[in-house]
């Protein structure tokens, strides 16, 4: 099952490690990123949907600062369904959360995908002799029980 081509590794629109705010409160969003969304004009907050990597959608607020304080950072955020996102997936700090989609700014039919990582410690044996421990990034999903533990919940 390969990842069609909108989702490939060039349509990244950000990654990022998550932090303690990340996890606890909300995700901050990198300015470079807004680009890619839509704001109706006057309006600081859009929606959008993502599907995860078990097909699992997703839908996420993103917000950024008020034109009032447009002369500052905009600090734009995912709040409102970021932390169900989080919980469901078992996100810790320094866990990589990665956003990839539709790049085009014209498009009126964007799409979206989701993909949290975690890296783990896998030692290589030779003879059956621990020789050497790589550490890799997983797919949360990929990792032991939690893809049984979310696909129980999309049911």
């Amino acid at each position: 099952m390969g990842v069609p081509p909108l989702y490939s590794e060039t349509n990244v629109i950000f990654s990022k490690d998550l932090s303690k705010t990340d996890v606890g409160v909300r995700l901050s969003f990198p300015m470079k990123a807004l680009t890619v969304f839509q704001f109706l004009e006057g309006e600081n907050k859009t929606e959008f949907e993502a599907a995860d990597g078990i097909g699992k959608r997703w839908r996420f607020g993103l917000s950024k600062r008020k034109a009032r304080h447009s002369k500052f950072h905009p600090k734009p955020v995912l709040s409102s369904g970021w932390l169900a996102y989080v919980k469901a997936k078992g996100l810790q700090i320094n866990d990589r959360f990665f956003l990839y989609g539709d790049l085009d700014k014209l498009s009126t039919n964007k799409r979206f995908r989701v993909q949290a990582q975690r890296k783990v410690r896998r030692p290589i044996k030779l003879f059956g002799k621990e020789i050497h421990v790589e550490e890799v990034w997983v797919d949360i999903e990929e990792l032991e029980g939690l893809k049984q533990e979310t696909s129980r919940s999309i049911l």
